[in-house]
């Protein structure tokens, strides 16, 4: 069971830097053309700003893996635009970084270092830069050699955090990023997450249905329902 939705309001104020992220008048339609066409997305216009924590938050079948798609670059939508610095995303893929629901199935190497060094786009035969990217999501460089599949879920999301973060995105997309978790290793990676936005300005875009826990990393709450937004505001968080 979930917690309440926070209560909408027309504009929501922040205090974040510039644009990066501008979508305006998205919309996105599967089998366009057919007789099984389907709407995923109508008229989805918002901004994402430097250092921003904005969760999008809907239920099954709401849209919000298409939009996360559509803001990675992804997927193109049918209608409006999707932005990253002026320019169209899907013409940046990688700029943006998303984290899926299943880690394991993001992570195609055999080995840590393997993995975060090819995630990250050097070899890893670069040592001081695979332990680097690590420590950079709390992982001591002892688990370089370690295999995947003798991780734990929560090492796992942060392996994949670690090649994504060594790319230096202008974003980062988290779908579902507690799903699976016990409630510790929830608590360790929000606050890992809450302080790469604070400390380094990372700017987090976090896709889930649920709010609990939420409120320090995405003080910005948009609603997504049947593919519509809803503007709503969260009380706690912020910088």
């Amino acid at each position: 069971e979930t917690t309440a939705a926070p209560v909408a309001s027309a504009e929501v104020s922040h205090d974040f830097g510039a644009p990066v992220l501008e979508l305006s008048g998205v919309g996105h339609e599967y089998g366009s053309r057919t007789p099984w066409a389907k709407t995923a997305l109508r008229d989805v216009s918002f901004v994402v700003h430097q250092g921003d924590g904005l969760l999008i938050h809907g239920g099954n079948g709401s849209g919000k893996s298409t939009l996360a798609w559509i803001m990675a670059g992804l997927t193109v939508p049918t209608t409006g635009s999707c932005l990253l610095d002026g320019r169209p995303t899907s013409d940046q893929v990688g700029a943006v970084a998303l984290s899926f629901q299943a880690a394991r199935l993001q992570l195609m190497r055999s080995r840590v270092d393997l993995e975060v060094a090819s995630a990250a786009g050097f070899s890893p035969e670069e040592l001081d830069r695979v332990a680097t990217a690590l420590a950079v999501v709390g992982l001591d460089s002892a688990l370089a050699n370690r295999r995947i599949d003798q991780l734990s879920g929560g090492q796992m999301r942060r392996v994949v955090l670690a090649g994504l973060l060594a790319r230096s995105p202008r974003a980062l997309i988290l779908d579902e990023p507690l799903a699976g978790l016990d409630a510790a290793t929830q608590r360790g990676l929000l606050r890992l997450l809450e302080e790469l936005r604070r400390e380094q300005g990372l700017t987090v875009v976090v896709i889930s249905h649920d709010f609990v826990g939420l409120e320090e990393l995405c003080p910005r709450t948009l609603h997504l329902s049947n593919g519509v937004l809803e503007p709503a505001s969260t009380t706690v968080g912020g910088r």
